[in-house]
């Protein structure tokens, strides 16, 4: 929607700035409520709040009022609960499935997600450009609205820690302070991190590579964002079948994200769309592969206690996809979305090959 009101990549850079600045300031918090608080509670609280600001975007739509100005405001209302969203339903997984099942349970719980990112923009990219970005911001609605009611029939024993007596600044203080201690939490964070603000950034600028250099338009970045999630759910699926069996994590994980890195800069030099999309998909493989044993790692070894501040600040690093598209705009406002492209994916490649030296992190 922003493209279509601006047509500007510089807006592009905007949207993720009012997506990515309430993950920053408020993510973290999120994790230390989610240590304190009923996590079950919360997670409702902050499901109708983003309902609610999906139904007026809609509504907005449908009148044919809304504005670039709505629509950056909208975004950063959505991301404020979504920071207080997520640490506390990442919090809960431990709690509805056994330790030893953590692995099969994870890659089976982003099925969903990646067979979403698949279906829903294909599906999405067509509707929009038959009539208008107003249906996708009504399946948006609805879908959240759906989410709401399955989250009202959860049944958690013991949900919550117990509460702390120690401040909230306290609290968040021995959060950082563990992840910073330990090399191989900070590790593992460092490498989302680097995905989401140089790698998946890419996301950001689909519509000018469908629109630009490819010539295809709302079909095309429905088809490019199915690419991705076609190799995302292959990588999901095979994860899931074969994660108690997989040895050398550590391994793994670097690999997987040294070839996602390597792809993205494979995908800035595609000359056409019919080369763009198995080089998606084989990012998309390598992107979800590595990160769900990454999921898995955090989740395996955390303190209970610490859960929800060392998963908030997880998810916040992959969560600033939003300021990588602020990033990856900006580059390709200065010199080309290719090039921006081309950078994110060689930072990506660099951190992992980097990291490959640790030999705590190869014998994971």
């Amino acid at each position: 929607m922003v493209w279509e009101v601006t047509h500007d990549a510089l807006y592009l850079g905007y949207l993720g700035l009012a997506q990515g600045v309430p993950l920053v300031v408020f993510q973290l918090w999120g994790g230390v409520l989610a240590d304190r608080t009923n996590r079950l509670r919360l997670l409702l609280g902050t499901q109708i709040l983003t309902t609610t600001v999906l139904l007026a975007a809609f509504a907005l739509s449908v009148a044919g009022v809304g504005r670039v100005s709505h629509l950056l405001a909208l975004a950063a209302l959505s991301n404020t609960f979504r920071a207080f969203d997520e640490p506390s339903r990442m919090s809960l997984v431990p709690q509805l499935v056994g330790r030893e099942r953590l692995p099969n349970a994870i890659a089976l719980g982003s099925i969903p997600w990646q067979a979403g990112r698949m279906i829903g923009p294909s599906i999405t990219g067509v509707l929009i450009a038959a009539f208008g970005g107003t249906v996708g911001f009504g399946l948006a609605a609805g879908s959240s609205a759906l989410a709401l009611v399955m989250y009202a029939r959860l049944r958690v024993n013991s949900d919550a820690p117990s509460p702390s007596s120690h401040h909230l600044v306290r609290q968040l203080y021995e959060g950082l302070h563990f992840v910073a201690h330990h090399f191989v939490f900070a590790a593992l964070i460092s490498l989302a991190l680097f995905n989401a603000v140089f790698g998946l950034s890419y996301v950001t600028l689909l519509p000018i590579f469908s629109d630009v250099y490819f010539g295809t338009g709302s079909v095309g970045y429905g088809l490019l964002n199915a690419a991705h999630g076609l190799g995302a759910l292959a990588g999901t699926l095979i994860v899931a079948t074969i994660a108690p069996r997989l040895r050398q994590r550590g391994l793994i994980i670097l690999a997987g994200a040294a070839g996602m890195g390597l792809g993205l800069v494979a995908f800035s030099t595609a000359p056409a769309l019919r080369v763009a999309l198995p080089v998606l998909a084989c990012v998309g493989f390598s992107n979800t592969f590595y990160l769900t044993q990454v999921s898995t790692q955090l989740q395996q070894t955390v303190p209970d206690h610490l859960r929800g501040r060392v998963m908030s600040l997880y998810s916040l690093c992959w969560n600033l996809l939003p300021i990588g598209g602020l990033l990856g705009g900006a580059l390709a406002a200065m010199v080309s979305a290719r090039f921006a492209v081309m950078v994110g994916g060689a930072m990506v490649a660099a951190n992992a090959l980097l990291l490959l030296a640790s030999r705590r992190l190869r014998l994971l």
